[in-house]
């Protein structure tokens, strides 16, 4: 089937405002260097919109839902591609969730919906920006952290290190607790693994205490996400 000069320059249109679209999206994400950039998020919007125009071209509107199903699927492959488990952490979800909904924002502009794509990538991008804001606000009074902590028995505790994240005013939990023979000095060295609650500032202070205690050998942190 052939398109006229007039539909084709329409669909070139929509095009550039699924690029316009993509782009805005993209570069949020690529400020936050996340997996998925400008390059990525355009491209799936441009493809969306794109499978849309075709798929009312050639199939005359009859397949379109297939189309968008399978738009669907395609952009769920990618999604997951951006997902990945780190430690404690599931990091690359709200990526995700960008990549979706820049490929429903294609699929908008590729039916002419230039009000609603606009009136999305608005929401999204204010989403995006205000909600992190106020997470950043949250985190801030009320963070989040999973510690683990070597320390030699013979001079330091369990409950010792325990009265020392009370001793900040940090809430607790004990998760595991294990214990190791050090090969070279045959000390007895215990490792817990906490999740610690509290004030962002606080918390710098028990690290600060932490680095300076003589018998703690070693602590690890990783953000609760």
């Amino acid at each position: 089937m052939e398109i006229s000069h007039d539909i084709a320059g329409v669909m070139i249109i929509r095009l550039l405002a699924a690029t316009l679209a993509g782009f805005l999206l993209g570069l949020e994400r690529e400020i936050h260097r996340k997996a998925a950039g400008v390059r990525t998020i355009s491209l799936i919007c441009i493809s969306s919109a794109l499978f849309t125009m075709l798929s009312q071209q050639v199939g005359g509107g009859v397949s379109a839902d297939r189309i968008a199903s399978n738009i669907l699927t395609g952009v769920g492959f990618i999604g997951a591609g951006v997902i990945f488990r780190g430690g404690f952490t599931i990091d690359g979800i709200t990526t995700a969730a960008v990549i979706w909904i820049s490929a429903a924002i294609g699929m908008a502009v590729g039916t002419g919906q230039y009000i609603t794509a606009s009136a999305a990538v608005v929401i999204t991008l204010l989403a995006l920006w205000m909600f992190s804001y106020a997470e950043d606000l949250i985190v801030s009074r009320r963070e989040r952290k999973y510690y683990a902590v070597k320390y030699r028995q013979k001079a330091f505790s369990q409950e010792a290190l325990e009265a020392l994240f009370h001793s900040h005013k940090l809430n607790y939990t004990r998760l595991t607790t294990g214990k190791y023979t050090d090969d070279k000095t045959g000390d007895v060295i215990f490792e817990g693994k906490y999740e610690i609650r509290g004030p962002d500032g606080l918390i710098a202070q028990m690290n600060d205490h932490l680095l300076q205690h003589p018998d703690v050998i070693q602590f690890d942190v990783e953000l609760a996400k």
